[in-house]
């Protein structure tokens, strides 16, 4: 049988959690048929574990190191199914999450992105994390129209996929990029808070920091590809970046005061480590802004899928069985 669902997890030496991300797909409890598909350019473990923790997976290796965003083009041209979702490799998938990405790929939306919980609540670099990262994208928060979907638990019709694809190959906020193009050709964009995974949030200070730098390295070269939401001119928000650090914080309070006011609470609490990482986010946005635009790199490399997973995949797609069954 056909998979309703193709779920694709772009991976580079993942070994460290790709077992407990499939483990979370494996026991989906749903009766719609799914196949995961891991597009993998390290040279890690990854793959073998992959197949370890779900053996119906299908794997494709790159032959050389690609950008997440090349991974899920590659899975999305490979994928069978109508409803394309993508999960990180360090996200895992509530119980429900299939039931929930074809319930969000039928509200008419063209791209759909869920709720991120934070998989380590003990750290408080990791909650830090979840402020500054996820702030938009609480579980508790409502859901409705959104500016933009994050690629580590986005759903979409393949219709749109063909419509507005493929993302654009840069290192990080290709979420971005690809979200405002979507909106600026007349796509609309829904924040569906059933739809959960947790991350696994930074638990250590420097790859916190060095994430945040190249965050916003990335989000500052991703303005001159796209209009953002809170200013349509590069040239304004050339003028406001002295001010950076200052604005953003005043935004994320205001959106939470907004939308969620307790949330002003943890946002208390987190302070000191929230303010570093928007330190280092305002460094990499200067980074960005002084790095030149270059050419993308190939969306579509070459790239070999393994036997075991392509004939393994047909027997996860053919069953209506609880995941369970299926391991």
């Amino acid at each position: 049988m056909r998979p309703r669902v193709s779920v694709i997890v772009p991976t580079y030496n993942s070994a460290r959690s790709i077992q407990r991300c499939l483990a979370a797909l494996a026991a989906q409890r749903t009766e719609h048929p799914f196949e995961v598909i891991v597009v993998d350019s390290g040279d890690d473990a990854t793959c073998a574990l992959a197949e370890r923790a779900l053996p119906q997976v299908r794997t494709i290796r790159t032959p050389t190191r690609s950008v997440a965003p090349v991974a899920r083009n590659i899975g999305a041209r490979a994928a069978r199914g109508d409803v394309l979702a993508f999960i990180d490799s360090d996200a895992y998938a509530d119980a429900a999450w299939i039931e929930n990405v074809v319930a969000a790929a039928a509200t008419g939306f063209d791209l759909i992105c869920g709720s991120i919980e934070n998989a380590n609540p003990q750290s408080g670099v990791a909650r830090a994390e979840q402020l500054l990262m996820f702030n938009e994208f609480l579980p508790d928060l409502p859901g409705g129209a959104y500016w933009f979907a994050l690629s580590g638990n986005m759903v979409l019709p393949r219709e749109s996929f063909e419509r507005y694809g493929p993302f654009v190959a840069v290192r990080a906020a290709e979420d971005i990029v690809f979200s405002r193009k979507l909106l600026a050709a007349g796509g609309r964009v829904l924040f569906h808070p059933q739809m959960r995974v947790a991350h696994d949030n930074r638990t250590t200070l420097r790859p916190y920091l060095r994430n945040q730098f190249v965050v916003g390295k990335h989000t500052a070269i991703a303005r001159r590809l796209v209009r953002f939401a809170d200013t349509g001119s590069y040239r304004v928000f050339l003028l406001l970046l002295p001010l950076a650090p200052i604005a953003k914080v005043a935004k994320i309070a205001a959106r939470m005061a907004r939308r969620k006011p307790s949330h002003l609470l943890r946002l208390a609490r987190e302070f000191p480590l929230f303010f570093a990482g928007i330190c280092a986010y305002c460094i990499g946005l200067i980074a960005g802004v002084l790095t030149p635009v270059t050419d993308a790199e190939p969306s579509t490399p070459s790239h070999r899928e393994s036997p075991q997973g392509a004939h393994a995949a047909a027997h996860l797609a053919s069953t209506n069985e609880p995941r369970e069954a299926a391991r």
